[in-house]
Parts: C-alpha cells; sequence; structure tokens
C-alpha cells in the first residue's frame, strides 16, 4: 500500500464534504487511515498457512461462532458476522486456531459476501483435501443498515457444502445439530 497515496486521497476527502482537515480532531486522521487500511485490508497479503497433522479422526470436526470482519465492495464498507464451519478429515486435521486465522484474514479484502463464503470453503478443500466441508456465514452489512433501505441488524446468510456433505443429509444433518 503506497501511504502517501492514501494520506491525499483521505485529505481530500475531507476537503470534499466541507470539513476542515487541520482541525485539531483531524490533523491525524489521513495517518490513522492508512495504519486503518492495512489492518482492514491484510487479505490482500500471504495468508497464514494452515496446519495439518495426521489422523484417523472420520467424525465432523466443526468451528461455531468464528467472527470474521470484511467489506462490502460495493460500498467499501464494513459488514460483520459469524462463520459455522465444518469438515470430515481424509487422514489428516488441520490445528484448530489456524481455521480462525485464515478465514479472517481472507475476509479482509473487499468481497460480496456471497463470493466470500464460496471463496473460504474453495480455498479449504484445495489445500486440505477433506472428505467434505460446509461453510455457513451470517452477517450484517452497513451499506444496507446505514444509508439506502436505512434497515439495520437484518442477518443475510449464506451457505456452501463440498464433498460428502452434498450427497449425505445424515452429515449435513448433523452438521446443523452440532451448531445449534
Amino acid at each position: 500500500m503506497n501511504s502517501n497515496k492514501i494520506k491525499r486521497a483521505i485529505s481530500n476527502i475531507l476537503d470534499e464534504i466541507g470539513e476542515n482537515k487541520n482541525r485539531e480532531g483531524l490533523k491525524e486522521t489521513p495517518i490513522r487511515m492508512v495504519k486503518a487500511y492495512q489492518e482492514w485490508f491484510r487479505g490482500y497479503t500471504t495468508p497464514p498457512e494452515y496446519k495439518l497433522f495426521k489422523s484417523t479422526y472420520r467424525g465432523i470436526l466443526a468451528r461455531k461462532g468464528i467472527p470474521f470482519i470484511s467489506h462490502c465492495e460495493h460500498h467499501i464498507s464494513i459488514y460483520t458476522g459469524f462463520i459455522n464451519f465444518a469438515y470430515i478429515p481424509n487422514g489428516k486435521v488441520v490445528g484448530i486456531s489456524k481455521i480462525i486465522r485464515r478465514f479472517q484474514h481472507l475476509s479482509a479484502r473487499l468481497t460480496i459476501q456471497e463470493d466470500l463464503t464460496k471463496l473460504l470453503i474453495d480455498d479449504f478443500v484445495k489445500y486440505i483435501k477433506p472428505k467434505g466441508a460446509i461453510i455457513i456465514l451470517s452477517a450484517c452489512h452497513t451499506c444496507e443498515g446505514t444509508r439506502g433501505v436505512g434497515v439495520p441488524n437484518v442477518p443475510t446468510i449464506t451457505s456452501s457444502v463440498r464433498g460428502i456433505f452434498e450427497k449425505d443429509l445424515g452429515a449435513r444433518n448433523e452438521f446443523f445439530q452440532l451448531i445449534n
């Protein structure tokens, strides 16, 4: 990221909306925004690696309520929510903290929720090659809640399934029981 370009852009935005960019509360805003953008959009850097361990475990391994933050690519406004996720290992399990770290990292970019749902499960399946995986994202979008329709806190829910979860309704139902 070019911090000087971002600082100039933020300074220009402050001018254009009629603010005094030299007033006390705004003097440091351009540099604070550079730091915020580096954090919010870290998803464009190399993600943390998954850590794999050999295992004979054959059941469903689920993670419930993983918090995430992303930005709507249409308005660059934040949407936040939770990820429920499960997979059935294929001889290897993933270090559980690595799932959270990688999902949060990949979420830190401009997205639409539908594409983010697909990105997260496709990334996991590509690198881990489980027997199956299932994911549900539930998020509230500030672009909807603070402008336009102006109705906050209405969750949008997206899901995707791969492998055994596509055909085996029993496995899918077990996932839903685990997260409820």
